[in-house]
């Protein structure tokens, strides 16, 4: 390869560099939300939970790993309602689930990744109308 070459392949190089770190760097970021939780005074392991606005959280069957379960919102309107699953000190990979409209509500299939610690300790951030509620799960 000549002189020129060299400097096209680094200059590739060096923009290719550039790319992945703005893409990184929005990555972090995207997952650093400044806005505080409200946590929801529901008993661990409740298949139903009052929301604060008069709604109603509901799982249909067991939140087992690796298998996927149901969650509904009933009583609430607004914008189109999300959950994103986590583990506290431990990222699990982008998990947002997003509600549909059902006849009784906002409707989501959820599936929780296996971990391989063998963790279980996750819990569930809830969007809606933009507020944020969190809620510890009990995972079999």
């Amino acid at each position: 390869m000549n002189r020129r070459q060299w400097l096209l392949l680094a200059l590739a190089l060096l923009a290719l560099g550039i790319v992945k770190l703005v893409v990184l760097r929005w990555y972090w970021q995207s997952g650093q939300d400044k806005s505080v939780a409200q946590t929801l005074p529901c008993a661990a392991g409740a298949t139903s939970c009052a929301l604060p606005g008069g709604g109603t959280l509901r799982f249909f069957g067991p939140i087992v790993v690796g298998q996927s379960f149901v969650i509904e919102l009933t009583g609430v309107g607004g914008e189109e309602p999300a959950a994103e699953f986590s583990m506290q000190s431990m990222d699990m990979g982008f998990n947002r689930y997003r509600f549909v409209r059902s006849a009784t509500g906002w409707r989501a299939r959820a599936t929780l990744p296996v971990c391989v610690t063998g963790r279980r300790d996750w819990q569930m951030v809830l969007l809606l109308n933009g507020q944020r509620y969190r809620l510890p799960l009990q995972v079999k």
